[in-house]
């Protein structure tokens, strides 16, 4: 029999909530959950934080397709998220990691705008990026690691509120 799980899961409908979790109870895998499997000799939890980091929502905003109807969604085919190039594990400090994806585990993941700290009824570049602590934390890792000013980290955060809420509000109108 094939080998159908893996260490991470991503699925593939995505709506405006973002999360590839560790897949501690082998949870199998199918057309629309895929497994994302690591090098054996990464840690895992600075695998889940690298993937898990907001520059990656920007990728996936990009190269998804937009799914419209009641619940509107992007949608990754698996070649899609192959190409999907990740900061290297490696990088990222392990006990940094660990904290993190300690305090992700065990709370909601809430919706972009909630996460990123902002206000989806009003114009994204009016407000002033206000991640939640621990998304903040995780993203820092990651942020820190590409040597990204605060600047550009803000950057970061109005690009993937303005995707998202224009991906949103287009399939909406349809």
């Amino acid at each position: 029999m094939p080998d159908i799980s893996g260490e991470l899961l991503f699925n593939m409908p995505s709506g405006n909530r973002y999360l590839v979790p560790l897949n501690e109870e082998n949870y199998f895998i199918d057309a629309r959950l895929y497994a994302i499997k690591k090098l054996k000799n990464i840690n895992s939890e600075n695998f889940f934080v690298s993937l898990n980091s907001i520059y990656l929502v920007i990728y996936w905003e990009i190269a998804g397709r937009v799914m419209t109807g009641s619940l509107p969604s992007l949608d990754l085919k698996v070649y899609e998220l192959k190409d999907t190039l990740i900061l290297n594990p490696e990088l990222l400090n392990k006990e940094h990691c660990k904290k993190v994806y300690t305090k992700l585990i065990t709370r909601e993941i809430y919706n972009i705008f909630t996460e990123l700290g902002f206000d989806k009824t009003k114009p994204i570049r009016d407000q002033e990026p206000n991640p939640l602590p621990d998304r903040k934390e995780l993203d820092d890792i990651v942020f820190d690691a590409l040597g990204l000013t605060e600047e550009e980290r803000k950057e970061v955060y109005w690009a993937v509120a303005e995707l998202v809420k224009a991906r949103l509000d287009k399939a909406r109108s349809v």
